[in-house]
């Protein structure tokens, strides 16, 4: 049976607190789902459906990324301005993270990001767009700080349902100093 997996930056426990506590703001509104705590992560390939997932994850070992820091600066609507559904954290991308997404991306050609300019974000909620125009806060763009260091990528399997996805992580794969 295909499995819908992808590759990602899990949230480190701090960050998830930091997360878990903004997003108590939009608690309050019903047509704001707000992610869990152990979905939140930044996606670094895209999903895709696979067979053999011991044959993925053999390709991610050979990966040889370095540990670095990724830095949150503003929460705002996304991904698109005029038609958006998701409340998200962005930030300055740091080399190695280019580095990183270089190196999946020769690695999984096939699932490369058609998109040149990646923008490092971590999606906190999301929404149907229809809902959008009766939000009393119709613009967001709230500066922020919140830091993580990251030291791991994963493989995750995606779980979708009709309340939304969960997410499993399959493996873990460790960055070096």
């Amino acid at each position: 049976m295909k499995k819908r997996v992808f590759v990602a930056i899990k949230a480190s426990e701090g960050l998830q607190k930091k997360i878990s506590d903004w997003q108590e703001k939009f608690a309050a509104a019903d047509s704001v789902r707000a992610i869990s705590s152990e979905n939140l992560h930044i996606t670094l390939i895209p999903p895709w459906y696979v067979e053999n997932v011991d044959k993925q994850i053999s390709k991610l070992k050979k990966i040889k990324g370095s540990i670095f820091n990724i830095e949150f600066k503003k929460v705002t609507f996304g991904p698109n301005l005029r038609r958006p559904r998701l409340i998200w954290a962005e930030g300055g991308v740091p080399p190695e993270l280019y580095k990183l997404k270089s190196l999946l991306g020769d690695l999984f050609p096939e699932y490369k990001s058609k998109h040149k300019n990646f923008i490092l974000h971590m999606t906190l909620a999301r929404f149907n767009p229809d809902s959008f125009s009766k939000f009393e806060i119709n613009k967001l763009d709230e500066e922020i700080l919140w830091q993580d260091n990251v030291s791991s990528f994963v493989l995750m399997q995606s779980h979708l349902s009709r309340t939304g996805a969960n997410y499993e992580v399959l493996e873990e794969f460790p960055l070096l100093l």
